[in-house]
Parts: C-alpha cells; structure tokens; sequence
C-alpha cells in the first residue's frame, strides 16, 4: 500500500533523527518493542542538537500508568544537561498543547548525570531520562520497565523548595485571578499566610506568568539582602530589563554602561535618582515581587537583626515615595506584590512609637490553604506520576480533614501512604488505611512533626492568639462555647486564627491533626 504524505515526511523526519542523532536508531527500536508509535519528528529550529518527539503508548500501558495522551520526548545532544534544559520542556507542556500529557515527559540525553538532576527536581515534573550512550551498548531494559521503575523511586509528594516550575502549580484560581486584577491597576497587595503554605510559590506562578505577558516584572527576596543590596539588585535587574527591549539605556551614576556596580559612587545617594531614570526608560509599570517582607519589620522577628531591619524598611518607605509622586505626575511606576507571615509592617499604624509610613500602604490578602477541590486536584496528578490512585473520594475527604487543605502537610501524608505501597504494584489504589497508618507517624519529616511545626511557627508570629487554642478547642463544651463567644466578641483579638486556616469561621480545628498537639 502506497505511504501518504504525511507518512512520508514522518518517515523523512525519523530517518533524519537517526542520522543526526547519537542513539536515536536504538530509541526508535526501544519504542517499537513496547509498541509504542511516533507520531513526530521536529527539529528544533533554534538549536540543531534538540529535537522533539511525540509518542502514542499502546493502550495496555496508558491504562497501566494512566498516561493516556501522547508523551513528549525531548532529544538533547548535549554533554552535559543544565536545569534550563528541563525548564524548556516544563515550557512546551505548560504551553498547553491539548495532545500531550502535561505531567510526564521523556529526555533522552548522553549524560549520564541528567537522572540525578531530574530527581533532584522531584515534584516539579516528572520525566524519565534515557542513556543514549547505554542505549548503544547492547540489550536494554524496556521502556515500560524504565516507566514503572521511575514512578516507585521518585517521591513527587516529598517536596519542601517552593514551587518554580509552573505545571507543578496547583489551585489558588482565585488567588491567582485578585493578583493579576492588583497588578493591572497598579495597586499593592501583601500576600501573607502560615509557614510552607504556598505563599512562595504563589508569587513565583504569578511573576512568571506576567513575564509572560510581557511585563516588566522583578523579584526579590528579602531574607538575607543588606539594605545595599536590595538598591542594587532592584537596579540591576531594571537595567537589564531596558537593556533587553533594545531601548536606549539611560546614563546612570550607580550602574555602568554594562550595568555593572560603580564602585566610585555612593549607591545610597543616587539609587533613587537612578531608579526614576530606569521607570522611565521602562515600558510599562515595573512590577516588584518582594519575598519575605516580614524581615523588614524592626519590630518583628527580623532575622538580619533590628538595625539592618530598619535599613530595608528605609529602602520600601523610599519606594513608596517614588511610586505616590510617579502616580500622580502620571508616569511609569511601580505594583508591588509581596509576601511574608507578620503583616505587621502594612498592619500596625506605630513602630517604636512613631508613625510607620508603610501602614496601609498595600492591601492585605491571606493566603489560607487550599480549597477541598485544589487540593484533591493535587493530590491525584501527582499520584499519577508515581503511579498512584486516589479514585475513592473517602481518602480525599480524610486528607483534607486531617489538614484541611494545607499543601506541605497533604503532601507529607500522602508521601508517608506511597511508602507502604506492597512489592512495587502499579497502579495502586491509595487505601484509606494507609493514610490513617501514615498520618499519625513521629519522627523526622513525618507528618506530624511538620504539623508541630507549623503550630510552632504560628505561636512564634501570634502568640496571644495560640494561646487561645486549648481553651477554643477544649472537650469542656462549656470552656469551649465561652471562649468562642469572647473571640466573636472579639473578632481582631483571634483574627488570624481564622484567616491563616488554623480554625474556621466558628472557630472549630481546620487542621484537626492539630488538635491533638494543642490539647496534650
């Protein structure tokens, strides 16, 4: 039977890859073996040493690992693989192609050191790297082997780093939706919440998507940056975002044509006069994303210590200033979005009993955790790339009981379940056994102690208001009914209760694992 066209240029395009491409005869034979089908070959126009491939697997092992659209396959002929490799192919899946699988992905590479890369990165994608230098050696393990052998040693649950890669982003629709609302009328938000509940990676989802749209867009984090450096950074970053637009970078006093530190000038003299001349060579309205701001607060507990405290906070007040005046002379300026645990610095009109020039100057917004239905979201796409089900809805419904909606726990849980998986089955239907077992585990990165120690970090940040757990959560009803009527009484004494989700609107446990530790 004659090829059609389309035949005849896949085929084209699979011979050229095996020409071109070291291993790539014996990676086409590997997928033959399984029964697996390309679908296509593209080179890659902007580097000849990459190309893409798109694969069909035979039905019986979409069904085994659940991967039913097609897998993406990135050839990579390089010596060595760098992060920004995997980047790119997080970039072609998130950008959306209804065809392929968002959440697992092939690299086949002849450095042998890419696997430890890409299992360092667990959580953030999965991808399965294949030797091409072994691949050319003789009888290979099967590409389902390889598959099945991938899902039971990385742990996707086990992840701890924030969250950089935007198809390991889940949930916050809502949250996502109020920040790109802030941001295109130029207004200023403090995102804060409890420890390890996202606030992170919520601003890393959001500045990347709105590099994305082109804005000018700058992050910083402030935990560990001197006053001077936070001036600098903020420069420096703007004069490479005006160098990149190709427009006609301005004469500076603090930076050099190369955008380089002037050692000759004081930078706290000039950054501000510097400043106002990168906003305008800007092409639109900077967006300033600001991690950690609570170490700012002098009044808090500022790791970088009171005095250098005091010289950030210096730094944002002169921010401030820039931004009132530029708003009002109608000319670029600035949208801050940022983030921390003590709102403290946006909440409190007085520092040191003087009037804090921050006060109110960004609008709150708490970052609870996850509503039931991101949370199940994210519980059962990362099953899948550990071939894991989370099919009964009793599971999902004790997760978010036991931790209601807060992500590093419900992922710890759920970690801890994967390890009594029996003999390496795949897929295995998550029981609910296994999470009860899992759940009440102690010992070092067990559930329960980043239970404890999320209840540590929010008694450390509010500690009147952890106090008043034992009594708000007391099995003597009436202890218990007459604290609450004092909170509802109350309501600023008990606020972040409420909105950080250590309790709901009445006041009841939403992290029931909690429970235990503040009544023992």
């Amino acid at each position: 039977m004659a090829s059609t066209h389309n035949q005849q240029v896949l085929a084209d395009h699979k011979a050229k890859f095996e020409r071109k491409v070291e291993g790539g005869r014996e990676f086409n034979k590997l997928l033959l073996e399984m029964g697996a089908e390309p679908n296509k070959f593209v080179e890659d126009p902007r580097d000849g040493r990459r190309w893409w491939i798109y694969i069909t697997l035979p039905e019986n092992v979409r069904e085994t690992f659940d991967l039913h659209l097609e897998v993406l396959c990135l050839s990579a002929s390089y010596e060595r693989v760098e992060p920004r490799t995997l980047n790119t192919i997080a970039e072609r899946l998130h950008a959306g192609e209804a065809r392929l699988d968002p959440d697992f992905a092939i690299l086949l590479t002849p450095d042998r050191s890419a696997a430890d890369l890409v299992k360092r990165r667990r959580g953030q994608l999965a991808i399965l790297t294949v030797d091409a230098n072994e691949l050319r050696r003789g009888p290979q393990v099967g590409l389902r082997e390889r598959i099945a052998r991938i899902m039971v040693t990385h742990d996707h649950y086990d992840l701890t780093t924030p969250i950089t890669e935007p198809v390991a982003f889940y949930g916050r629709r809502a949250e996502v939706a109020k920040l790109d609302f802030a941001l295109d009328r130029g207004q200023h938000v403090g995102v804060f919440g409890l420890r390890k509940a996202g606030k992170t990676s919520l601003l890393n989802f959001v500045s990347q998507h709105r590099e994305g749209l082109g804005k000018p867009v700058v992050r910083l984090e402030i935990s560990g940056l001197t006053a001077e450096q936070f001036q600098l950074a903020l420069l420096e970053n703007c004069h490479r975002m005006v160098r990149q637009t190709g427009r006609a970078v301005p004469r500076l006093m603090t930076l050099t044509r190369d955008g380089n530190p002037n050692p000759a000038i004081p930078l706290e003299t000039y950054w501000i006069r510097d400043l106002r001349s990168l906003l305008d060579a800007l092409p639109g309205r900077l967006e300033l994303f600001i991690d950690e701001i609570d170490q700012a607060w002098p009044g808090g507990r500022s790791n970088v210590g009171a005095q250098e405290a005091t010289a950030v906070l210096k730094c944002l007040i002169q921010l401030r200033g820039v931004i009132q005046s530029r708003d009002a002379e109608g000319e670029n300026s600035i949208a801050i979005v940022c983030a921390g645990v003590d709102p403290a610095i946006f909440e409190r009109p007085l520092l040191n009993g003087r009037d804090n020039l921050l006060y109110k100057f960004a609008r709150l917004s708490f970052l609870s955790p996850m509503k039931r239905d991101e949370m199940q979201e994210m519980v059962r796409s990362l099953g899948r790339r550990m071939g894991l089900r989370y099919r009964d809805a009793t599971t999902i419904d004790f997760l978010y009981r036991e931790f209601g909606g807060h992500p590093l726990l419900t992922r710890k849980a759920c970690s801890a379940a994967a390890g009594k998986r029996p003999d390496k089955e795949i897929p295995w239907h998550v029981p609910l056994s296994a999470l009860r077992e899992a759940s009440v585990l102690h010992g070092p990165n067990s559930p329960q102690s980043e239970v404890a120690d999320v209840l540590e970090s929010f008694t450390e940040w509010f500690g009147d208001e952890a106090a008043m757990l034992p009594l708000l959560w007391s099995e003597d009803h009436r202890e218990c009914e007459e604290a609450r009527d004092w909170a509802r009484s109350e309501p600023d004494m008990a606020a972040h209760l409420v909105s950080y989700g250590i309790t709901d609107e009445n006041w009841a446990p939403r992290i029931h694992a909690m429970r235990a530790l503040v009544l023992r």
